[in-house]
């Protein structure tokens, strides 16, 4: 689910399997739990993850993954008194002779308020975005290859700046093998070698692309003197073995 504001559409991810020249349909639920009436305008992007994983957008029917062009909804626009729920219908149309691959879309619902602007003596209109929801639209061709997460660098970047202040950084690249979206936890351990003291590290939420690589970053206090160990846990769930990595660490 994707919600913000009192407002949610569910679910926040759609898997179509249609086969070539099929028209598939998911619903889309949207609610409103907020004192306030929504209207929410549609649109599609193009999106792919870049090093660290952070999503970035691009105009539909850019990137080679997309099937923005495959997608049409029942309406363009969501309006939503407060209490009140809306199905709206995601309706894909998959090509004849399309790679066979996972591809994959954004579908956004924005709300938006018109404004006046105030910097020239001219009135002028322009808009401000007050709440954005997206959905992930995949589709999946079945036959894909499941591939897994793989360890493929363990590395200390030393001392840097954070929003804290000073942190000493560690960061894991991981590779998707596979053909196929994976979602996985990345939990780090680090301990101290001559007194056997554990220090609590976050566990992290991660989500690669096919074929992707990726840099998860871990912060540990600037301060550790001594030996330790660093490990890496990645865990894609019970279907998957579980991944580990070690560093020995001197400082």
């Amino acid at each position: 689910m994707a919600k913000a504001q009192g407002i949610a559409v569910s679910p926040s991810r759609v898997f179509f399997e249609g086969a070539p020249g099929e028209t598939v349909v998911q619903a889309l639920t949207f609610s409103n739990t907020s004192n306030m009436p929504f209207t929410l305008r549609a649109s599609i992007k193009d999106w792919q993850r870049d090093s660290l994983g952070r999503k970035v957008y691009f105009p539909a029917a850019t990137l080679e993954h997309s099937n923005s062009n495959w997608i049409t909804l029942s309406t363009s626009t969501v309006t939503l008194q407060p209490g009140a729920t809306q199905e709206v219908m995601l309706t894909m149309t998959v090509p004849e002779g399309v790679p066979k691959r996972l591809t994959n879309s954004m579908v956004f619902f924005t709300q938006t308020k018109a404004r006046q602007s105030t910097i020239s003596e001219t009135p002028q209109l322009g808009v401000n975005v007050l709440l954005e929801l997206g959905v992930q639209a995949y589709h999946d061709p079945g036959a894909l290859a499941v591939g897994e997460l793989n360890f493929i660098a363990f590395e200390d970047f030393g001392i840097t700046t954070a929003a804290s202040g000073p942190v000493r950084r560690l960061g894991v690249k991981i590779k998707n093998s596979g053909e196929l979206n994976q979602d996985a936890h990345l939990r780090f351990e680090l301990t101290d070698m001559t007194t056997g003291e554990e220090l609590p590290v976050s566990t992290v939420p991660i989500a690669m692309l096919p074929g992707a690589e990726q840099w998860v970053y871990i912060d540990a206090d600037a301060g550790l003197d001594g030996r330790y160990l660093a490990v890496a846990i990645l865990d894609a769930g019970s279907s998957y073995d579980l991944k580990v990595a070690e560093k020995e660490l001197t400082y």
